[in-house]
Protein backbone atom coordinates (compact mmCIF):
# COMPACT_ATOMS: atom_id res chain seq x y z
CA UNK A 1 0.00 0.00 0.00
CA UNK A 2 1.09 3.37 -0.58
CA UNK A 3 0.28 5.72 2.32
CA UNK A 4 -1.87 8.96 1.39
CA UNK A 5 -0.66 9.87 4.87
CA UNK A 6 1.06 9.02 7.76
CA UNK A 7 0.30 8.14 11.94
CA UNK A 8 1.67 9.23 14.36
CA UNK A 9 3.75 5.55 14.59
CA UNK A 10 4.66 6.07 11.04
CA UNK A 11 2.40 3.56 9.70
CA UNK A 12 0.79 4.04 6.21
CA UNK A 13 -2.62 5.69 7.08
CA UNK A 14 -5.53 5.36 4.75
CA UNK A 15 -9.01 7.57 5.17
CA UNK A 16 -11.65 5.22 3.66
CA UNK A 17 -15.59 6.76 3.01
CA UNK A 18 -18.46 3.79 2.86
CA UNK A 19 -20.91 5.18 1.06
CA UNK A 20 -24.10 4.45 -1.06
CA UNK A 21 -27.48 4.00 -1.13
CA UNK A 22 -29.94 3.71 2.09
CA UNK A 23 -29.73 -0.42 3.38
CA UNK A 24 -27.37 -1.14 0.67
CA UNK A 25 -24.79 -2.64 3.51
CA UNK A 26 -22.58 0.22 4.38
CA UNK A 27 -22.19 -0.64 8.06
CA UNK A 28 -22.64 -4.43 7.85
CA UNK A 29 -19.14 -4.58 5.67
CA UNK A 30 -17.39 -2.42 8.04
CA UNK A 31 -18.45 -4.58 10.92
CA UNK A 32 -17.53 -7.85 9.38
CA UNK A 33 -14.14 -6.31 8.26
CA UNK A 34 -13.26 -5.66 11.65
CA UNK A 35 -14.96 -8.95 12.45
CA UNK A 36 -12.72 -11.14 10.41
CA UNK A 37 -9.71 -8.58 11.37
CA UNK A 38 -10.16 -8.56 14.77
CA UNK A 39 -7.21 -11.99 15.41
CA UNK A 40 -4.72 -9.44 14.12
CA UNK A 41 -2.22 -8.17 16.86
CA UNK A 42 -3.28 -4.61 17.93
CA UNK A 43 -6.77 -4.83 16.66
CA UNK A 44 -9.70 -5.33 19.35
CA UNK A 45 -12.36 -7.57 19.33
CA UNK A 46 -15.84 -7.23 18.17
CA UNK A 47 -18.37 -7.50 21.01
CA UNK A 48 -19.79 -10.99 20.63
CA UNK A 49 -23.46 -9.38 21.12
CA UNK A 50 -23.28 -8.28 17.68
CA UNK A 51 -22.06 -11.09 15.76
CA UNK A 52 -24.60 -11.74 12.61
CA UNK A 53 -25.83 -8.17 12.94
CA UNK A 54 -22.73 -6.50 12.27
CA UNK A 55 -23.93 -2.84 11.04
CA UNK A 56 -24.06 -2.13 14.63
CA UNK A 57 -20.19 -2.46 15.03
CA UNK A 58 -20.91 1.27 13.62
CA UNK A 59 -24.17 2.29 14.48
CA UNK A 60 -23.60 2.66 18.19
CA UNK A 61 -26.83 5.27 18.43
CA UNK A 62 -30.12 3.39 19.61
CA UNK A 63 -31.94 4.87 17.28
CA UNK A 64 -29.68 3.56 14.07
CA UNK A 65 -30.43 0.29 15.52
CA UNK A 66 -33.58 0.39 15.88
CA UNK A 67 -34.04 1.86 12.61
CA UNK A 68 -31.38 -0.08 10.67
CA UNK A 69 -30.04 2.81 9.31
CA UNK A 70 -27.09 4.99 9.94
CA UNK A 71 -27.44 8.43 10.70
CA UNK A 72 -24.40 10.10 11.71
CA UNK A 73 -21.17 9.91 10.69
CA UNK A 74 -19.16 7.25 12.75
CA UNK A 75 -15.38 6.40 12.23
CA UNK A 76 -14.04 3.16 12.49
CA UNK A 77 -10.04 2.25 13.15
CA UNK A 78 -8.77 -0.40 12.18
CA UNK A 79 -4.62 -0.73 13.36
CA UNK A 80 -3.01 -3.60 11.06
CA UNK A 81 0.52 -4.68 10.94
CA UNK A 82 1.14 -2.97 8.08
CA UNK A 83 -1.18 -0.13 8.01
CA UNK A 84 -3.86 1.58 9.76
CA UNK A 85 -7.42 2.24 8.60
CA UNK A 86 -10.24 4.51 9.25
CA UNK A 87 -13.44 3.82 7.83
CA UNK A 88 -15.94 6.59 7.77
CA UNK A 89 -19.28 5.10 7.35
CA UNK A 90 -21.56 7.86 6.13
CA UNK A 91 -25.52 7.68 5.77
CA UNK A 92 -27.10 6.92 2.94
CA UNK A 93 -30.43 8.53 3.46
CA UNK A 94 -31.22 11.75 1.47
CA UNK A 95 -32.15 13.74 4.24
CA UNK A 96 -28.67 13.14 5.91
CA UNK A 97 -27.35 14.31 2.73
CA UNK A 98 -24.92 16.74 4.98
CA UNK A 99 -23.45 14.65 7.16
CA UNK A 100 -22.75 12.07 3.61
CA UNK A 101 -20.78 15.55 2.82
CA UNK A 102 -18.95 16.32 6.23
CA UNK A 103 -17.82 12.78 6.44
CA UNK A 104 -16.77 12.20 2.70
CA UNK A 105 -14.86 15.76 2.99
CA UNK A 106 -12.09 13.81 5.17
CA UNK A 107 -11.18 10.84 3.45
CA UNK A 108 -8.70 9.51 0.98
CA UNK A 109 -10.54 6.97 -1.09
CA UNK A 110 -14.23 5.53 -1.17
CA UNK A 111 -15.78 2.16 -1.57
CA UNK A 112 -19.27 2.38 -3.19
CA UNK A 113 -22.03 0.27 -1.82
CA UNK A 114 -24.56 -1.54 -4.39
CA UNK A 115 -26.65 -3.86 -3.30
CA UNK A 116 -27.33 -6.74 -5.58
CA UNK A 117 -30.92 -6.82 -5.17
CA UNK A 118 -31.75 -3.13 -5.68
CA UNK A 119 -28.54 -1.81 -8.08
CA UNK A 120 -28.04 1.69 -8.83
CA UNK A 121 -30.73 3.91 -6.59
CA UNK A 122 -30.95 7.55 -6.47
CA UNK A 123 -28.18 7.94 -3.68
CA UNK A 124 -25.83 5.61 -5.47
CA UNK A 125 -25.45 8.36 -8.34
CA UNK A 126 -25.40 11.11 -5.82
CA UNK A 127 -23.24 9.83 -3.68
CA UNK A 128 -20.53 8.86 -6.85
CA UNK A 129 -21.69 12.52 -7.80
CA UNK A 130 -20.31 13.91 -4.45
CA UNK A 131 -17.31 11.77 -4.38
CA UNK A 132 -16.71 13.41 -8.18
CA UNK A 133 -17.03 16.62 -6.27
CA UNK A 134 -14.79 16.36 -3.64
CA UNK A 135 -11.84 14.93 -6.03
CA UNK A 136 -12.16 11.45 -4.71
CA UNK A 137 -10.55 9.45 -7.12
CA UNK A 138 -9.67 6.60 -5.74
CA UNK A 139 -13.41 4.59 -5.62
CA UNK A 140 -13.60 0.68 -5.09
CA UNK A 141 -17.63 -0.94 -6.21
CA UNK A 142 -18.29 -3.24 -3.73
CA UNK A 143 -21.40 -5.19 -5.34
CA UNK A 144 -23.22 -6.42 -1.30
CA UNK A 145 -25.58 -9.08 -1.29
CA UNK A 146 -24.59 -11.49 -4.08
CA UNK A 147 -26.27 -14.30 -2.02
CA UNK A 148 -29.78 -12.51 -2.81
CA UNK A 149 -28.81 -13.47 -6.61
CA UNK A 150 -27.23 -16.84 -5.80
CA UNK A 151 -23.64 -15.90 -5.75
CA UNK A 152 -23.80 -15.89 -10.20
CA UNK A 153 -21.12 -14.34 -12.57
CA UNK A 154 -24.10 -13.71 -15.03
CA UNK A 155 -25.67 -11.03 -12.21
CA UNK A 156 -22.73 -9.64 -11.20
CA UNK A 157 -21.30 -8.74 -14.57
CA UNK A 158 -24.32 -7.33 -15.57
CA UNK A 159 -24.18 -4.48 -12.28
CA UNK A 160 -20.30 -4.49 -12.55
CA UNK A 161 -21.07 -3.15 -16.23
CA UNK A 162 -23.95 -0.58 -14.91
CA UNK A 163 -21.80 0.19 -12.08
CA UNK A 164 -18.53 1.55 -14.45
CA UNK A 165 -21.00 3.58 -16.96
CA UNK A 166 -22.41 5.22 -14.17
CA UNK A 167 -18.85 6.18 -12.76
CA UNK A 168 -17.27 6.81 -15.93
CA UNK A 169 -20.59 9.16 -16.57
CA UNK A 170 -19.22 11.57 -13.83
CA UNK A 171 -15.30 11.63 -14.54
CA UNK A 172 -14.65 8.15 -11.89
CA UNK A 173 -12.96 4.86 -12.85
CA UNK A 174 -13.79 2.58 -10.88
CA UNK A 175 -10.15 1.28 -9.38
CA UNK A 176 -12.18 -2.90 -8.91
CA UNK A 177 -15.50 -4.17 -8.80
CA UNK A 178 -16.25 -6.77 -6.44
CA UNK A 179 -18.70 -9.21 -5.50
CA UNK A 180 -19.78 -9.25 -1.84
CA UNK A 181 -22.13 -10.83 0.83
CA UNK A 182 -20.72 -8.82 3.70
CA UNK A 183 -23.21 -10.69 6.17
CA UNK A 184 -22.01 -13.98 5.36
CA UNK A 185 -17.75 -12.66 5.25
CA UNK A 186 -17.27 -13.58 1.33
CA UNK A 187 -14.92 -11.41 -0.87
CA UNK A 188 -14.23 -9.06 2.07
CA UNK A 189 -10.93 -9.75 3.68
CA UNK A 190 -10.52 -13.58 1.92
CA UNK A 191 -11.53 -14.58 -1.32
CA UNK A 192 -14.56 -16.80 -1.21
CA UNK A 193 -14.66 -20.18 -2.62
CA UNK A 194 -18.67 -19.48 -2.83
CA UNK A 195 -17.83 -17.32 -5.99
CA UNK A 196 -15.04 -19.59 -7.98
CA UNK A 197 -16.10 -17.39 -11.14
CA UNK A 198 -14.05 -14.36 -9.33
CA UNK A 199 -10.24 -14.33 -9.96
CA UNK A 200 -10.34 -10.23 -8.52
CA UNK A 201 -9.24 -8.86 -4.82
CA UNK A 202 -11.19 -8.75 -1.96
CA UNK A 203 -12.47 -5.56 -0.72
CA UNK A 204 -9.30 -5.56 2.04
CA UNK A 205 -7.32 -6.52 -0.79
CA UNK A 206 -8.28 -3.99 -2.86
CA UNK A 207 -8.10 -1.17 -0.35
CA UNK A 208 -4.34 -2.25 -0.03
CA UNK A 209 -3.40 -2.15 -3.77
CA UNK A 210 -5.14 1.89 -3.79
CA UNK A 211 -2.46 4.45 -4.82
CA UNK A 212 -2.21 8.12 -3.34
CA UNK A 213 -3.08 10.95 -5.49
CA UNK A 214 -0.83 12.89 -6.45
CA UNK A 215 -1.68 16.77 -5.72
CA UNK A 216 -1.32 18.25 -9.08
CA UNK A 217 0.34 22.02 -7.28
CA UNK A 218 3.01 22.79 -4.51
CA UNK A 219 2.15 26.30 -4.88
CA UNK A 220 2.38 28.21 -1.62
CA UNK A 221 -0.91 28.74 0.51
CA UNK A 222 -1.43 29.57 3.81
CA UNK A 223 -4.98 30.48 4.47
CA UNK A 224 -4.87 32.82 7.72
CA UNK A 225 -6.77 31.58 10.55
CA UNK A 226 -5.55 34.36 13.45
CA UNK A 227 -3.76 37.20 14.15
CA UNK A 228 -1.88 38.02 17.56
CA UNK A 229 0.34 41.53 18.16
CA UNK A 230 1.49 41.77 21.61
CA UNK A 231 3.44 45.27 21.15
CA UNK A 232 5.79 43.49 18.55
CA UNK A 233 5.83 41.96 14.99
CA UNK A 234 2.56 40.48 14.07
CA UNK A 235 1.95 36.66 14.28
CA UNK A 236 -0.48 34.97 12.29
CA UNK A 237 -1.69 31.43 12.86
CA UNK A 238 -2.93 28.82 10.22
CA UNK A 239 -2.32 25.84 8.49
CA UNK A 240 0.04 25.06 5.49
CA UNK A 241 -2.36 24.57 2.97
CA UNK A 242 0.15 23.52 0.24
CA UNK A 243 3.62 24.07 -0.16
CA UNK A 244 6.06 25.00 2.48
CA UNK A 245 7.32 28.60 3.86
CA UNK A 246 10.86 29.35 5.71
CA UNK A 247 12.56 31.93 7.42
CA UNK A 248 13.01 34.77 5.48
CA UNK A 249 10.54 34.24 2.60
CA UNK A 250 8.95 37.32 1.44
CA UNK A 251 5.21 36.85 0.79
CA UNK A 252 2.19 38.35 -0.35
CA UNK A 253 -1.19 38.60 1.43
CA UNK A 254 -3.95 38.19 -0.52
CA UNK A 255 -6.53 39.83 -1.92
CA UNK A 256 -4.70 43.05 -1.16
CA UNK A 257 -1.76 41.74 -2.39
CA UNK A 258 0.58 43.50 0.61
CA UNK A 259 4.25 42.27 0.49
CA UNK A 260 5.40 40.35 3.87
CA UNK A 261 8.40 39.23 5.31
CA UNK A 262 8.53 35.72 7.61
CA UNK A 263 10.66 37.16 10.64
CA UNK A 264 10.53 33.25 12.32
CA UNK A 265 8.50 30.29 12.05
CA UNK A 266 6.59 29.06 15.55
CA UNK A 267 5.72 25.89 16.54
CA UNK A 268 6.09 23.46 19.73
CA UNK A 269 8.60 22.01 20.44
CA UNK A 270 10.08 24.80 18.71
CA UNK A 271 11.69 23.87 15.57
CA UNK A 272 12.77 27.11 13.02
CA UNK A 273 12.45 24.54 10.08
CA UNK A 274 10.45 25.55 7.23
CA UNK A 275 6.77 24.43 7.50
CA UNK A 276 5.31 21.87 5.25
CA UNK A 277 1.85 20.70 3.97
CA UNK A 278 -0.33 20.27 6.54
CA UNK A 279 1.46 21.81 9.42
CA UNK A 280 -0.32 24.18 11.79
CA UNK A 281 1.77 27.14 12.95
CA UNK A 282 2.29 30.71 13.37
CA UNK A 283 4.34 32.92 11.32
CA UNK A 284 5.81 36.00 12.63
CA UNK A 285 5.84 38.87 10.33
CA UNK A 286 7.13 41.99 9.18
CA UNK A 287 5.08 44.41 6.56
CA UNK A 288 1.54 45.09 6.92
CA UNK A 289 -0.92 43.13 9.21
CA UNK A 290 -2.95 40.34 7.59
CA UNK A 291 -6.15 39.86 8.82
CA UNK A 292 -8.45 36.31 9.10
CA UNK A 293 -9.25 35.28 6.24
CA UNK A 294 -6.23 36.67 4.01
CA UNK A 295 -4.43 33.71 1.71
CA UNK A 296 -0.27 33.95 2.04
CA UNK A 297 1.30 33.16 -1.22
CA UNK A 298 4.22 33.17 -3.25
CA UNK A 299 4.71 36.99 -4.70
CA UNK A 300 5.00 35.27 -8.69
CA UNK A 301 2.55 32.39 -7.98
CA UNK A 302 -0.20 34.20 -6.97
CA UNK A 303 -4.07 32.39 -6.15
CA UNK A 304 -7.33 33.72 -7.78
CA UNK A 305 -9.03 36.83 -6.56
CA UNK A 306 -12.43 37.82 -7.81
CA UNK A 307 -15.40 39.32 -6.90
CA UNK A 308 -17.35 37.27 -8.65
CA UNK A 309 -17.25 33.80 -7.86
CA UNK A 310 -18.57 31.22 -9.72
CA UNK A 311 -18.77 27.12 -9.31
CA UNK A 312 -20.72 24.18 -9.73
CA UNK A 313 -23.25 24.03 -6.47
CA UNK A 314 -24.95 20.95 -5.13
CA UNK A 315 -28.15 22.92 -3.46
CA UNK A 316 -29.28 21.00 0.06
CA UNK A 317 -32.13 23.13 1.38
CA UNK A 318 -35.48 22.89 1.20
CA UNK A 319 -35.83 26.52 -0.10
CA UNK A 320 -34.86 26.82 -3.69
CA UNK A 321 -31.72 28.90 -4.47
CA UNK A 322 -32.73 32.25 -6.84
CA UNK A 323 -30.74 34.73 -7.96
CA UNK A 324 -30.96 37.74 -5.83
CA UNK A 325 -30.65 35.64 -2.47
CA UNK A 326 -27.80 36.75 -0.67
CA UNK A 327 -25.86 34.32 1.27
CA UNK A 328 -22.34 33.37 3.14
CA UNK A 329 -19.71 32.17 1.52
CA UNK A 330 -17.31 30.10 3.75
CA UNK A 331 -13.85 29.29 1.68
CA UNK A 332 -10.55 28.02 3.66
CA UNK A 333 -11.02 30.17 6.47
CA UNK A 334 -12.72 33.58 4.67
CA UNK A 335 -16.35 34.04 5.21
CA UNK A 336 -17.61 36.43 2.53
CA UNK A 337 -21.14 37.76 2.13
CA UNK A 338 -22.31 36.74 -1.60
CA UNK A 339 -25.71 37.80 -3.75
CA UNK A 340 -26.61 35.12 -6.32
CA UNK A 341 -26.29 36.53 -9.81
CA UNK A 342 -27.17 34.19 -12.28
CA UNK A 343 -28.12 30.40 -12.29
CA UNK A 344 -26.90 29.05 -15.74
CA UNK A 345 -27.53 25.16 -15.72
CA UNK A 346 -28.84 22.34 -13.81
CA UNK A 347 -28.68 18.83 -13.10
CA UNK A 348 -31.41 16.30 -11.99
CA UNK A 349 -28.87 14.20 -9.61
CA UNK A 350 -31.24 11.73 -8.74
CA UNK A 351 -31.21 10.93 -12.69
CA UNK A 352 -27.91 12.84 -14.05
CA UNK A 353 -30.38 14.37 -16.64
CA UNK A 354 -29.40 18.06 -17.50
CA UNK A 355 -32.56 20.70 -16.66
CA UNK A 356 -33.47 24.07 -18.14
CA UNK A 357 -31.00 26.25 -16.65
CA UNK A 358 -31.78 29.68 -15.83
CA UNK A 359 -34.67 29.03 -12.89
CA UNK A 360 -34.11 28.57 -9.15
CA UNK A 361 -31.90 25.38 -8.15
CA UNK A 362 -33.81 23.24 -5.64
CA UNK A 363 -32.88 20.72 -3.34
CA UNK A 364 -30.50 18.31 -4.28
CA UNK A 365 -30.10 19.73 -7.65
CA UNK A 366 -26.58 20.73 -9.16
CA UNK A 367 -26.12 23.68 -10.57
CA UNK A 368 -23.88 26.35 -12.23
CA UNK A 369 -23.86 29.35 -9.89
CA UNK A 370 -22.60 33.06 -10.54
CA UNK A 371 -22.17 34.89 -7.95
CA UNK A 372 -21.11 38.85 -6.63
CA UNK A 373 -19.07 39.27 -3.65
CA UNK A 374 -19.78 42.21 -1.34
CA UNK A 375 -15.09 42.29 -1.33
CA UNK A 376 -12.77 40.08 -3.27
CA UNK A 377 -12.37 36.59 -2.25
CA UNK A 378 -9.43 34.47 -2.62
CA UNK A 379 -10.24 31.16 -4.58
CA UNK A 380 -8.20 28.38 -6.95
CA UNK A 381 -9.88 26.04 -9.71
CA UNK A 382 -10.69 22.69 -7.60
CA UNK A 383 -8.66 20.95 -10.20
CA UNK A 384 -5.47 23.05 -9.14
CA UNK A 385 -6.16 23.28 -5.42
CA UNK A 386 -8.84 21.68 -3.73
CA UNK A 387 -8.33 23.35 -0.41
CA UNK A 388 -9.39 27.08 -1.96
CA UNK A 389 -11.03 25.25 -4.84
CA UNK A 390 -14.31 24.60 -2.63
CA UNK A 391 -16.78 26.04 -0.76
CA UNK A 392 -20.00 26.08 1.40
CA UNK A 393 -23.36 28.47 1.27
CA UNK A 394 -24.50 29.37 4.60
CA UNK A 395 -28.30 31.31 4.93
CA UNK A 396 -28.27 32.28 8.75
CA UNK A 397 -25.52 30.32 9.83
CA UNK A 398 -26.95 27.19 8.16
CA UNK A 399 -24.82 25.12 5.64
CA UNK A 400 -26.99 25.23 2.36
CA UNK A 401 -25.08 24.66 -0.51
CA UNK A 402 -21.80 22.85 -1.27
CA UNK A 403 -19.51 23.91 -4.55
CA UNK A 404 -16.56 24.01 -6.39
CA UNK A 405 -14.61 26.20 -8.13
CA UNK A 406 -14.74 25.05 -12.01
Amino acid sequence: MSPLATSADDKPLLRIAMVGHVDHGKSTLIGRIRHEMSALPGTAAVDASVAGNWAFVTDQLQEEREREMTIDTAQTFLDTPVCRLVFIDVPGHQELIQNMLSGATRADAAVLVLAGDEGVQVQTRRHALLLAMLGIRNVIVAVNKMDTLGRREAAFRALERTAVEELRTLGLQAAAVIPVAARDGDNVVQRSPAMPWYDGPSVIEAIGELEPAVPPEDALRFPVQGVMRNGGPVTVFGRVLSGSVAEGDVLSAWPAGAAVKVRAVRRFPEDHAPAQTGEAVGLVLDGPQPVRGDVLAAPDDPPLVTATPSGRVFWLAEQPLAPGDVLALRCATQVVTVRVAEIADRLDTATLDPLPGHEPLAAMQLGTVRLSAEHPVVLESFERMAGLGRFVLERRGTAVGFGIVG
